[in-house]
C-alpha cells in the first residue's frame, strides 16, 4: 500500500502548488488523475517517486515513510518506477542496449532473458536493434515503458503517457498497460489533462484542481453522472437543454428517435472514423451534439437518456 499524507508543494513564489494532499493507493490497481495543465500532475508523480522534495507531508509505502529525495546520494525509490514526456532515452543506444544497461548488475543470464522478455512484451521486435532517435513516437515509449519497468518495480508512475499520440495507438496503449500490469504485476499511477483518455484504463480516478486531490471514482459512474456539469465535461460532451419546462442533460449516444420529443434541425455532419458526429440546434437555438452509427436526418424528434 503507498500512501501520501498531507502532501504539500510550494515555489520558490510561494505560489501554492499542491495543497495538503492525503490519499491511499492499492497494489494491483490502475490510478489516473486528471488536471488542466499546471494544475501540479507532473509535480505530484515526481514528489511520489522520490525525485523532488514536498515542501510538508509524507510518501509511505506500506506504512514505512519514504525518504525526500534530498536524502537521497541518487534520487528516487527502488520500488517505483516513473516515466516522464521526454522518455528520457539514450539516443544513441539500441532498444537493446536501452534496456540492458539499466540492468547492468544482474547476473548475464537474467539479464539476457529479461532483456529478450521485455522486447517481445513491448512489442519491440521489429526494432530491437535500432537505435532510440531512429525510432517513432509509440515505439520509443514503449522503449521507456521496457526501461521503466526493467528492474520489476511494484509501482510504475506515467506522466501523460497520452499526449502525442493519435487515436490508433491511444487504443493500442491501453492494451499494453493493462498486459503489463497483469504480467508484471504493477499498481499504474498516470496523470493526464485528458480525463477521456483514461477511462478505458483506470479502475479509479481523481481531479487535481487548485491544489486539491478530489476523492477516487469509478470512472463509469462518474461519467454517467451529470450533476456536476464541469466534471461531466472532463469525460467529453455533454448537451444541455430545455425540454418541457424542465433542464435536461445527455451525452451525445444518449437518445432515441421518437416523433413525441425535441424537434432538431441539422447544422452540420460529419464522420471521424468511428461516428458520425451532427450538430443540431433545438427550436430554442440550442446546440446538440448528436453521435450515431449511420448519418441521422437532416429534420427529427428525439428523447433524450439523461440524469437530472
Amino acid at each position: 500500500m503507498l500512501r501520501i499524507k498531507n502532501l504539500s508543494f510550494k515555489l520558490a513564489s510561494e505560489r501554492l502548488i499542491l495543497d495538503r494532499i492525503t490519499t491511499v493507493f492499492q497494489p494491483n490497481e490502475v490510478y489516473g488523475i486528471a488536471g488542466k495543465s499546471g494544475a501540479g500532475k507532473s509535480t505530484l508523480l515526481k514528489i511520489i517517486s522520490g525525485i523532488k522534495d514536498a515542501s510538508t507531508g509524507d510518501v509511505l509505502l506500506n506504512d514505512s515513510k519514504l525518504p525526500r529525495a534530498s536524502q537521497r546520494l541518487i534520487p528516487g525509490h527502488p520500488e517505483m518506477s516513473l516515466v516522464a514526456q521526454d522518455y528520457n532515452l539514450d539516443l544513441y543506444h539500441t532498444c537493446t542496449e536501452n534496456i540492458r544497461e539499466v540492468i547492468l548488475n544482474w547476473e548475464p543470464v537474467q539479464r539476457e532473458q529479461r532483456v529478450r522478455h521485455l522486447i517481445k512484451l513491448l512489442e519491440l521486435e521489429d526494432v530491437a536493434h535500432a537505435i532510440a532517435k531512429d525510432l517513432s513516437g509509440g515505439e520509443q515509449q514503449r522503449l521507456a515503458l521496457a526501461r521503466a519497468i526493467a528492474k520489476k518495480p511494484s509501482w510504475l508512475l506515467l506522466d501523460e503517457p497520452f499526449s502525442h499520440l493519435d487515436s490508433v495507438l491511444k487504443v493500442r496503449l491501453i492494451n499494453l498497460l493493462w498486459a503489463l500490469k497483469e504480467k508484471e504485476h504493477l499498481c499504474i499511477i498516470l496523470v493526464s489533462h485528458d480525463a477521456q483518455d483514461m477511462l478505458g484504463l483506470c479502475n479509479h480516478m481523481a481531479f487535481l484542481t487548485k491544489g486539491k486531490l478530489s476523492r477516487f471514482f469509478a470512472p463509469m459512474e462518474r461519467y454517467w453522472n451529470l450533476k456536476n456539469l464541469r466534471e461531466a465535461r472532463w469525460f467529453g460532451e455533454v448537451n444541455s437543454i430545455t425540454w418541457n419546462d424542465e433542464k435536461i442533460r445527455f451525452r451525445p449516444g444518449s437518445f432515441s428517435i421518437d416523433s413525441n420529443g425535441v424537434p432538431l434541425i441539422l447544422n452540420r455532419c460529419f464522420f471521424n472514423g468511428t461516428v458520425y458526429i451532427h450538430y443540431f440546434y433545438t427550436l430554442n437555438n440550442e446546440l446538440v451534439i448528436l453521435h450515431s452509427l449511420t448519418a441521422l436526418p437532416d429534420h427529427l424528434k428525439i428523447i433524450p437518456r439523461h440524469d437530472k
